[in-house]
């Protein structure tokens, strides 16, 4: 079972090795999609990072650090690995481990992106959710949704605005999400907001997200560019 103590938060890089492939869906930069997977990265890059193809630079850095590129799922930041949150919860039988890393300089209001102009800022808010039990597709689709609700329900409670818009953020333009289950334990067919492991991923992400937030709040307060 993953807990807190197996992820690693490193000065460029949060990493995780599990013991065996565990069933994983993601929109990570590298094997995103549905697969078993053993390596998970998040990688922290310069604020400055202007790579032009970032999916060759990530993949020569994964390399260079002894990633297995057939077993690793990467995700690329620009917050510093240091400001990692990572926790876990337990509701019931079922237990999960939460890592999320919350830049907001991007945040976008989804519902008005169609009236933005296109423009690039650094911020990104990548998140790993591991789930002690047997998912089915269709859980580990359905806990994805639930856990980007319960991080949009997060940013509405810090009143992160839309830059352009100003209105409630919703997420950034390019957040990236991971759902991981060990294929142990208890069997689930659903993870929706009426079970009670999207429950869990609901409460946990959203505890995570806000403590992430705040961990961002504090160093923009500290340190204005």
């Amino acid at each position: 079972m993953i807990t807190r103590e197996a992820i690693i938060i490193e000065e460029d890089k949060v990493r995780l090795t599990t013991p065996h492939p565990y069933k994983v869906v993601s929109s990570a930069m590298h094997n995103a999609g549905i697969g078993y997977y053993t390596h998970f990265l998040n990688r922290a890059v310069p604020y400055t990072y202007d790579e032009r193809q970032p999916h060759q630079e990530l993949e020569r850095y994964m390399v260079q650090h002894h990633f297995p590129l057939e077993q690793t799922v990467a995700m690329m930041t620009a917050v510093y690995a240091r400001f990692a949150v990572v926790r876990d919860f337990r509701y019931g039988e079922d237990q999960i481990t939460v890592m999320i890393t919350a830049g907001l300089g991007n945040a976008v209001d989804i519902t008005r992106a169609i009236h933005r102009q296109e423009a690039y800022h650094a911020g990104t808010i990548n998140m790993w959710v591991f789930i002690h039990g047997k998912l089915s597709d269709e859980a580990l689709l359905q806990a994805l949704i639930s856990a980007t609700e319960a991080k949009s329900k997060a940013l509405y409670r810090y009143n992160i605005r839309d830059r352009e818009t100003q209105t409630l953020a919703t997420g950034t333009s390019t957040d990236s999400v991971l759902i991981a289950s060990s294929q142990q334990g208890r069997f689930h067919q659903y993870a929706g907001s009426i079970t009670t492991l999207g429950k869990l991923v609901g409460y946990g992400v959203y505890e995570t997200m806000c403590e992430a937030i705040r961990k961002y709040l504090q160093d923009k307060a500290e340190n204005p560019i």
